[in-house]
């Protein structure tokens, strides 16, 4: 039997392990992976073992910072290994958000670049409001793709995307890997290429929140200059930490946006200046100098424990596999869909093309959609089984997001909860 089909079959001992590692497969049907993922037993363990080794042997003992130099090296190989990067190439964060802010806001702007995002219809507010407020504070030209009115993935997002792009020559295009309302995957690969052929020096940059952990994610192969996620979602991961990808290439034109001991040091200026008010004592102005790429950008991080847990999530996921977890997750939101379609009730949201479909499976009602959303989602949470309330434009949906550790009984009796309750709202 393949590890393919362990992954599918929930009878064997491999899945079992697996639905035993997640704690509150006790207690709920959590098909909310998409918004935060419960951590596995052994994630858990290893922030105990950090915290206990921290107690044990002094925060600035040797041994302990030689520990915690390991820990970071073992995390970046990782995630080098995950997402096909080098591991010179990662910045620790605190969030998806915090990444995408320390791109806008860490960028050499000029009066009149260009921006080119996806609209707001589409995008995740964390992935669209830094750059409406870069563009504000830099006086720098936006644009939308597709335009305001229309929603589209897939191959006509590739023709949106062209007609827009030749227009202008950008300096920064945005994107989400995977949409996180209806679940539509980007053709990042493809908008890559003409982004690189037309303007190699327009910088290109990916959240990928709904994608690094559930797809196979090569930034080679996207060709994009950043890409920002979290652990907490698709990686099984703790909260409180995020990953900031910038390419090797172009890192000096990144300024850290934060500064602190952890970061830079002082040189003593040679000319003696001095600062300060007219009547006050002066100083000497001293010279900062930032350490190499990429501890200058490191200032404000210091959620090690969350490291260590991440590193434990890592080693969990890559062992079972991305492909794996690919292909397990495309299976279990396979049955989502299938029952939801058997109702006449529910519109299902997502790419007309298969193959732009990820695991996010989103729904509606075909009337009375929005008070009977929330209704929905209430019976459901009652019942303990968890989805996401989300929308598109003014349109609430609500959001199924499996992930590998979900069983196919479970899959299935919230499928079918989800009819008997929309059949029984008022």
């Amino acid at each position: 039997m393949s590890k393919q089909d362990n992954l599918t079959n929930p009878d064997n001992d491999l899945f079992d392990s697996i639905q035993n590692d997640f704690q509150i497969n006790k207690k709920k049907i959590y098909l909310n992976n998409g918004s935060i993922t419960p951590l596995p037993i052994s994630s858990i363990k290893s922030i105990t073992d950090f915290c206990l080794r921290y107690s044990e042997t002094g925060p600035d003992s040797t041994e302990f910072n030689a520990y915690l130099d390991d820990l970071k090296k073992e995390v970046k190989k990782r995630i080098a290994d995950l997402i096909h990067c080098r591991e010179d190439e990662i910045i620790f964060t605190q969030s998806t958000t915090e990444g995408i802010n320390m791109i806008a806001k860490g960028l050499n702007w000029k009066i009149k670049d260009h921006l080119l995002v996806r609209n707001s219809h589409s995008e995740h507010f964390s992935n669209y409001l830094p750059w409406i407020k870069t563009a504000a504070d830099f006086n720098l030209g936006i644009e939308i793709f597709p335009n305001q009115d229309i929603t589209c993935t897939g191959s006509a997002l590739n023709e949106e995307f062209e007609k827009i792009y030749n227009k202008q020559n950008y300096r920064l295009v945005s994107t989400s890997h995977v949409m996180y309302n209806n679940g539509s995957i980007t053709p990042v690969e493809y908008l890559g290429k003409v982004i690189k052929k037309n303007h190699n020096d327009t910088l290109y940059s990916i959240d990928g929140a709904q994608s690094v952990g559930a797809i196979n994610v090569d930034v080679n192969k996207i060709n994009c200059d950043f890409m920002t996620f979290p652990s907490f979602k698709w990686l099984c991961g703790p909260l409180g930490l995020g990953i900031l990808f910038v390419k090797k290439r172009i890192m000096d034109k990144l300024n850290p946006i934060f500064v602190g001991s952890g970061s830079a040091e002082v040189v003593t200026n040679p000319r003696k200046k001095e600062i300060g008010f007219r009547d006050a004592p002066k100083a000497p102005v001293d010279n900062l100098v930032f350490f190499k790429y990429p501890e200058k950008y490191h200032a404000t991080f210091r959620n090690f424990p969350a490291l260590a847990g991440l590193e434990a999530s890592l080693r969990y996921i890559l062992r079972i596999g991305i492909n794996n977890i690919q292909s397990r997750n495309k299976y279990l939101s396979s049955i989502v869909r299938d029952e939801i379609l058997k109702s006449k009730d529910f519109i299902i949201h997502e790419a007309d093309e298969e193959k732009y479909r990820s695991s996010l499976i989103s729904f509606s009602f075909k009337r009375k959609n929005n008070e009977k959303i929330k209704k929905l989602n209430t019976k459901l949470q009652e019942q303990g089984i968890i989805l996401a309330e989300r929308e598109i434009r003014e349109r609430k949906i609500l959001r199924a997001s499996p992930h590998f550790y979900n069983s196919e009984n479970d899959i299935q009796k919230a499928s079918e909860s989800i009819k008997i309750l929309a059949n029984n709202l008022d």
